[in-house]
């Protein structure tokens, strides 16, 4: 990859991973704030006490996955000329 490449694809996964967090805040506050209103507990504790932590925790590895498996790219950042000496 030539350095204009390499940028190109730091800025992908850099775009891409702040959309994961937004998402993961947006879903925090769907699960926690959006299920408060429920009168539902599990174990003496509250439905939006499981599904802000568990939920949010389940909804962060399925986005990280999915950024490593369809964003993020393997490649090395060291200077080409550093190699061929």
């Amino acid at each position: 990859m030539d350095k204009k490449q390499i940028f190109k694809q730091i800025k992908k996964e850099a775009k891409a991973t702040a959309v994961v967090l937004i998402l993961v805040i947006a879903v925090w506050c769907v699960l926690g704030f959006g299920v408060s209103h429920l009168d539902i507990t599990f174990f003496h504790t509250p439905l939006w006490a499981i599904t802000g932590c568990l939920g949010t925790w389940i909804f962060s590895i399925l986005a990280v996955w999915w950024l490593i498996k369809k964003v993020f790219r393997d490649f090395d950042l060291g200077d080409e000329e550093e190699k061929h000496e």
